[in-house]
């Protein structure tokens, strides 16, 4: 039922187009993406903005902005001690964000009346970053070790941040079902390179952390710096209980343990290019 219903609008929308008219130069135009089968047949994930200079010729930026910060307990009031003293919640903290922009250039071709297909160059630019940071109670000192009246909050952070960078050659197509308002796809050629970050993790009490992960009940083991900073892209969340996995690449660690993953520094990709969904945009003065 729904493909005969968007079979038939699609047949409505080429009727109407008939007398409906393209891009004259001087306008400006606002884009997202069109997935009638979906549950959101309107993706504004990513917005695309066009100027175009003249009637074969635009400017192109496409803006892609995401953020999401969740906050769970993964230890409730009194579950680790119920009372003398009762424990406190604990939470943890996911954060992702990525921020990418294209600028770009579209060269467009005579086509129809209707029909404004086009030939297209732009660069991509992806920043994200995540971190998540999880709390632990316990001793802050080798001395209290035992006593929980002596017990703090304390956190741990693990952070990873990348850089994506493209360009990509383009085909598209613009079909007017109206004065303002067209459908279009876009496929091509495209290259890439994602580098990461180096991975991080902090402590905001370093006496806890040893004495936690690294069994330290000395004082010149307690404070010992964190083995936190690496080279390359490593897995972790928070949630799965993945939040500092023992990095020891010298075996130095507690029963010999290795850090053995492999550190993914970058990826490099070429290869051909198609926008699954349709473009709907809007044309104004």
């Amino acid at each position: 039922m729904k493909k005969l219903m968007f079979t038939l609008a699609l047949s409505a929308l080429v009727t109407m187009g008939t007398q409906a008219q393209k891009q004259m130069g001087d306008e400006h135009n606002i884009e997202v993406s069109f997935t009638p089968f979906s549950g959101s047949p309107i993706d504004g994930s990513t917005i695309k903005y066009r100027n175009f200079i003249e009637d074969n010729r635009a400017f192109r930026l496409s803006l892609a902005i995401s953020n999401s910060n969740d906050l769970h307990a993964w230890y409730q009031d009194g579950e680790i001690l119920e009372a003398d003293p009762v424990s406190p919640q604990l939470n943890i903290t996911t954060k992702t964000s990525s921020f990418g922009f294209a600028p770009g250039y579209e060269l467009h071709f005579d086509g129809t009346d209707n029909l404004s297909p086009y030939f297209a160059f732009e660069v991509p630019i992806v920043i994200g970053k995540r971190s998540d940071t999880q709390q632990f109670w316990g001793p802050e000192d080798i001395n209290d070790a035992g006593q929980p009246d002596q017990y703090v909050v304390w956190n741990v952070g693990n952070e990873q941040g990348s850089t994506s960078v493209g360009f990509n050659i383009l085909f598209g197509a613009d079909y007017y079902f109206s004065d303002a308002i067209y459908l279009g796809f876009e496929a091509g050629l495209g290259f890439g390179k994602t580098t990461f970050g180096n991975h991080s993790i902090t402590t905001d009490n370093l006496t806890a952390f040893n004495m936690f992960f690294n069994n330290a009940f000395s004082t010149d083991a307690a404070g010992a710096e964190v083995m936190g900073e690496f080279v390359g892209q490593l897995p972790f969340s928070a949630i799965d209980g993945v939040i500092y996995s023992e990095y020891y690449p010298d075996g130095s660690g507690p029963d010999d343990v290795y850090y053995t993953w492999p550190n993914h520094i970058s990826n490099t990709s070429l290869g051909n290019m198609f926008q699954g969904s349709l473009r709907v945009g809007f044309l104004f003065d």
